[in-house]
């Protein structure tokens, strides 16, 4: 047996032979099993009811095996056994990387806004269409009966933008989805990562860090047990996620730049200013990244007296207040004696312990304090005035410097779109409130004015009412978002013909661009149904959960690269059999020497070396590989129920089955022995090696 072949258990059914007694037991049973649970047998003790009753009885029902369930990983063994194996009723994946049924794919709308659907759901969609709204009141075109029904919408999937990530720019552009695949039960991992957001994948999902696509075992250096659950990880390992505005520097994303700037001592003030940025926006980031910031500079802390303190002022005197008070006087004709505020005056009677005289009631014949005072006016000096403005000035972003810049629009094309929406109703009440492109007739708030030479392209016709026409609302936005302004004006007589119609500007748009984080934590989260994608050229990847991960089905020859540049024994990619005679099932007697051997192994050197080349030459990875040998190594995943297990057993178990799948068996065989050990001690003594068709 080759010594690098190797089968280790994933997950299997706790208590298998009681989960068959169970199913046993309620075939012949009218109560319900699960309640009596406390009286059911023990794993060894069920065990010999299922061997007594079930399977040496030749009952022939043989449907209670199907309940327990085996995953088991093969690693090392020819790409041929893998096929075998598939052949058979087993579950079977291969260098599939997989994602959970809840993971949002991230798609971009026409204008720009996301849209994030589940990854169960887009298969769902991709393989039985979307659920018409309505009944199919008569039989459909291809015979479909009438009903509620599904519409296929595979076409509109592929169309839809998918967000992916140009890994030569670091910037996110978008492709189009070729296949969505259910891949199946896997065993699936959560990644938390250092901001909250989390993805479920299967170990060998390739995502992208700093040091290139790897897979999340290897990114992770992930360690499990034997029954699935986490051993332990890199703490320190990080991924790529979205999110970081391209235009600009989006320095506050960074957890390095702000903890560097903490410890330099920089506010969130000057931090704000710095990347450009809210002070808000600054302590959000540092709240997700858990760093505490500096508090700002604030004039009011201990020790520090306000700007307008003044020791010696009227109303910090105790004997003044007391005399005025003794005068009648109430808080606010003091505040006029002392030039003050009213608070001022009642805080400082308060700290004397004195008490206010209560305001006179208004009376017949007194003047109210307001009258002739039209409108809201503040009392200040000039002073006060200036530094309030001045105070204003400086918290107030203005021009490049606010977060609503827009890259300089002018004050005069502001002034025209001010223009036209005052002058629309003339334009509207010209057109007879008639749209000039549908004939759609409506009110004022459903028509826009629109200029037939556009502003960019002449804005000395932007003030012209005869350069308007109305437009509909949905008119005008179809015409402007699919740029058909020459079009549409060609239909009416322009004020100025234009020669050379200057090209659209295009706004800038917010560019995104890769960054890492840091996984957290990693947890198991047991077997569940998984699903691929499959995406079109040039970039074979997409955002799953915020996170830049591997296109699904692509399979990678990173070892096969290493074969070919003497980084790895050519054996420990492609598979060659051990030296000896050997005869097939007709009974052909054949010998394999050294001298045939070594040829083979030249054959695969050859072949590694002309696949490396093709893939720096640039070919597609599943291009390059049909020039492989057929048994390079390939590691997959195999599950079973206990029924398919036994069932593999005789087919493949026999002594006259080709050689490298009976060593598969071989190494499978004590798993089932630690699993269920009365239902395999019985096939040991009836039917292993026996080639007869299990139950």
């Amino acid at each position: 047996m080759d010594p690098r072949f190797r089968v280790e258990l994933i997950a299997a059914t706790p208590n298998p032979q009681q989960c068959v007694y169970a199913g046993m037991h309620q075939d012949y049973s009218e109560g319900f099993v699960a309640a009596d649970r406390a009286g059911w047998p023990d794993e060894t003790r069920a065990g010999e009811i299922c061997v007594k009753r079930l399977l040496a009885g030749e009952r022939g029902h043989y449907g209670p095996l199907e309940h327990a369930q085996i995953v088991l990983n093969v690693g090392w063994f020819p790409h041929s056994v893998m096929q075998q194996a598939r052949t058979h009723r087993v579950g079977v994946s291969f260098d599939v990387q997989c994602l959970a049924g809840d993971t949002e794919i991230t798609f971009l709308h026409a204008g720009g806004s996301l849209r994030k659907i589940k990854i169960a759901e887009l298969h769902d969609l991709w393989t039985n269409g979307e659920r018409a709204t309505r009944h199919r009141q008569i039989r459909g075109r291809q015979g479909e009966a009438p009903g509620t029904y599904r519409r296929d919408c595979r076409k509109r999937l592929q169309k839809m933008k998918l967000r992916v990530l140009n890994e030569d720019t670091n910037v996110f552009e978008t492709s189009h989805l070729t296949d969505v695949i259910c891949s199946g039960l896997q065993p699936v991992y959560r990644l938390t990562m250092e901001d909250g957001r989390t993805l479920d994948c299967t170990a060998n999902h390739r995502l992208l860090t700093p040091d290139g696509w790897q897979t999340m075992g290897d990114a992770l250096s992930l360690r499990v047990r034997r029954d699935g659950t986490v051993r332990s990880f890199r703490r320190t390992a990080q991924v790529l996620v979205n999110g970081n505005v391209a235009v600009g520097s989006g320095a506050y994303r960074d957890r390095g730049w702000l903890q560097q700037q903490v410890e330099c001592g920089a506010t969130p003030d000057e931090m704000a200013e710095r990347a450009g940025c809210s002070t808000t926006t600054i302590r959000d980031w540092a709240r997700r990244h858990q760093i505490r910031l500096v508090k700002s500079d604030t004039r009011f802390r201990a020790g520090f007296n306000p700007w307008n303190h003044n020791p010696s002022a009227l109303y910090r005197q105790q004997q003044w207040l007391q005399q005025q008070l003794e005068n009648g006087l109430c808080a606010k004709e003091m505040a006029e004696l002392a030039g003050c505020s009213v608070e001022a005056i009642k805080k400082w009677v308060y700290h004397f312990g004195l008490t206010l005289n209560k305001r006179p009631f208004f009376q017949k014949g007194m003047r109210p304090w307001n009258k002739g005072r039209g409108g809201y006016r503040l009392q200040l000096s000039e002073e006060s005035r200036e530094a309030r403005r001045a105070h204003g000035r400086q918290i107030t972003r203005r021009g490049s410097a606010s977060h609503f810049w827009r890259g300089g629009s002018s004050s005069e094309r502001m002034l025209i779109g001010s223009w036209t929406r005052q002058i629309a109703p003339q334009v509207h009440q010209r057109f007879d409130h008639t749209c000039q492109r549908c004939g759609l007739r409506g009110s004022e708030q459903q028509l826009h004015a629109h200029h037939l030479v556009p502003v960019y392209a002449d804005p000395s016709l932007g003030c012209e009412i005869e350069n308007l026409v109305t437009l509909c609302q949905a008119c005008h936005a179809f015409i402007h978002k699919h740029h058909l302004e020459a079009d549409f004006a060609a239909e009416f007589r322009l004020l100025k013909p234009i020669q050379n119609w200057p090209v659209k500007p295009r706004p800038r748009g917010r560019k995104l661009m890769a960054h890492p984080l840091t996984v957290v934590q990693v947890e198991f989260l047991g077997t569940q149904m998984t699903y691929d994608l499959a995406v079109a050229d040039p970039w074979h990847n997409f955002v799953a959960n915020g996170l830049v991960v591997h296109n699904s089905m692509r399979y990678t020859g990173d070892r096969i690269r290493k074969a070919a540049n003497g980084e790895l024994e050519l054996e420990e990619v492609f598979y060659l059999r051990p030296l000896g005679s050997y005869s097939d099932r007709q009974g052909k007697k054949y010998s394999y020497d050294a001298d045939q051997r070594a040829i083979d192994l030249d054959l695969c050197c050859r072949a590694a070396e002309r696949y490396r080349d093709l893939l720096d030459a640039g070919f597609a990875e599943e291009h390059a590989r049909g020039i492989l040998p057929f048994d390079y190594r390939q590691h997959f995943v195999v599950s079973f129920s206990l029924r398919a297990f036994l069932h593999f057993l005789d087919l493949r178990a026999k002594l006259d089955a080709q050689e490298e799948i009976r060593a598969l068996c071989d190494l499978m065989w004590p798993h089932l022995q630690a699993w269920a050990p009365e239902i395999a001690g019985w096939y040991e003594k009836s039917r292993l090696h026996k080639a007869r068709l299990a139950p």
